[in-house]
């Protein structure tokens, strides 16, 4: 199980130094929320180029965005590996993710709790990666749905080998085991890593489940 670290549940005072404590591992990921899309703030533009400068970890980005074409210049420039945009701010969903290719990224495709995971169907074979909400964001404490493992069925069924199931809300040791055992192939863990007394050592815990 891949793990991407979510740097939204660091400490914010110390993300330096947050940072640093995740050195040996592979991921590290950028939730970017912009007030509108979703009602929390995290991470600007700025924040996003300092923190990249201190890692050598492959940097996604989770875009809860309104408009997410619009962060793409400075996702390339800052070295982003891979950058997932939200379905339900997509009018033209191929369009943005060619230009998130053309910028050497891998596109990725989120899909909120309440959108059927049916709706991306014709998009398969052109995301390179799926994100699976598991929880409401900012919503309900970020309680992990169970609810959201058909999603995950329904995606590991049809998708190519070489795409990713990546889930992402409330998730500690139960929900990895459930989400290994349903066809995930990753999970972004905020809490459960950075609130642990070893970080890296909580990383390759969950890895190894």
């Amino acid at each position: 199980m891949k793990i991407f670290p979510s740097l939204a549940s660091a400490d914010q005072l110390k993300l330096r130094e947050e940072i640093e404590k995740l050195k040996n591992h592979t991921y590290l990921h950028f939730d970017i929320e912009d007030g509108n899309f979703v009602p929390n703030i995290t991470f600007g533009l700025g924040t996003v180029r300092l923190a990249a400068e201190v890692t050598e970890a492959s940097m996604d980005a989770h875009l809860m965005v309104q408009n997410p074409l619009d962060y793409l210049n400075d996702l390339q420039a800052c070295g982003f590996k891979a950058v997932a945009v939200h379905w339900e701010t997509l009018d033209y969903p191929s369009r943005i993710i060619t230009e998130i290719k053309r910028r050497g990224m891998k596109a990725g495709i989120a899909l909120n709790p309440r959108t059927a995971v049916n709706e991306v169907e014709f998009y398969l074979n052109e995301a390179d990666y799926f994100l699976i909400m598991t929880s409401e964001p900012d919503g309900a404490g970020e309680k992990f749905r169970t609810d959201m493992l058909e999603k995950v069925r329904w995606l590991a069924k049809r998708c190519r080998t070489d795409r990713d199931i990546i889930a992402d809300g409330g998730i500690s040791e139960k929900e990895i085991r459930l989400l290994r055992k349903n066809g995930a192939t990753g999970a972004v863990i905020g809490r459960a890593v950075f609130q642990a007394e070893d970080p890296s050592g909580a990383i390759t815990y969950f890895e190894n489940l």
